[in-house]
């Protein structure tokens, strides 16, 4: 099976699973969004893997004085947590499923 092929199977894949998709200059890119979490995937075409998770916490809204001035400060956090591995593109499937578990 060619590299072509291959990418086109991840892909069809990652677009199955609700992910918008498209390629960069070393692999594939991914993300797909739900309310307040974002994962994020980067698959190289020499197997790296990178999984992202990013929680955002709500906003905290507060008014505010800078310099005397009145306004709002608003606040947003988030966690990002990543996991680095080194798979085959038939592997893909599971590492992500478990990922989002």
């Amino acid at each position: 099976m060619s590299l072509t092929t291959t990418l086109e199977g991840v892909r069809n894949v990652l677009r199955t699973l609700g992910y918008d998709v498209w390629e960069n200059e070393d692999g594939l890119e991914a993300e797909r969004r739900q309310v307040g979490l974002t994962y994020r995937m980067y698959y190289s075409f020499s197997g790296d893997l990178k999984l992202e998770k990013i929680r955002s916490k709500p906003e905290e809204v507060r008014e505010a004085l800078l310099a005397d001035h009145p306004g709002q400060f608003v606040r947003q956090e988030e966690v990002r947590e990543s996991f680095f591995t080194v798979c085959e593109p038939e592997e893909l499937l599971g590492l992500l499923k478990a990922w989002e578990a």
